[in-house]
């Protein structure tokens, strides 16, 4: 079974959790870790926990909020159990894609790099989109 763990410093995690479920409905292989967020949270141990909580079948793609932050820096070091990836400076395009593949039959490096290329097709200048589309339509006249 694959699941996604939303891993970030701060709450960031459980906001956008909630907004998945606002878009996608009750989201299950879903969970959140909003790292340091108590006193005595301890990230090894959090990160031993997740990694506990996994059968030999299972994949964990953790999707971090920043590349070479703690929490993505903590999971990074599972990833030579063959069946943890991490993906950093996620989105809510990311997610989304991610979220909607869970139980596809693609292998998960599919799946990431599809989720990876919506993330950076999410990330948009509008200004500029405008901006080229009013020229566009300036040119016509």
């Amino acid at each position: 079974m694959r699941r996604l763990l939303i891993a970030t410093h701060g709450r960031f995690a459980e906001g956008i959790k909630e907004t998945l479920n606002f878009i996608l409905g009750q989201t299950q292989a879903v969970d959140v870790i909003c790292a340091y967020v108590e006193p005595d949270f301890d990230m090894d141990r959090v990160a031993k926990e997740q990694m506990k909580a996994l059968s030999e079948q299972d994949e964990l793609i953790v999707a971090a909020d920043l590349f070479g932050g703690s929490v993505a820096n903590k999971f990074s070091e599972y990833i030579s159990t063959g069946n943890v990836y991490v993906i950093t400076g996620m989105n809510l395009p990311l997610l989304i894609e991610l979220v909607g593949s869970l139980e596809d039959d693609r292998s998960t490096e599919e799946i990431i790099a599809e989720a990876i290329e919506s993330a950076k097709e999410g990330v948009v200048n509008v200004n500029q989109v405008l901006g080229e589309a009013l020229d566009t339509e300036e040119d016509d006249f």
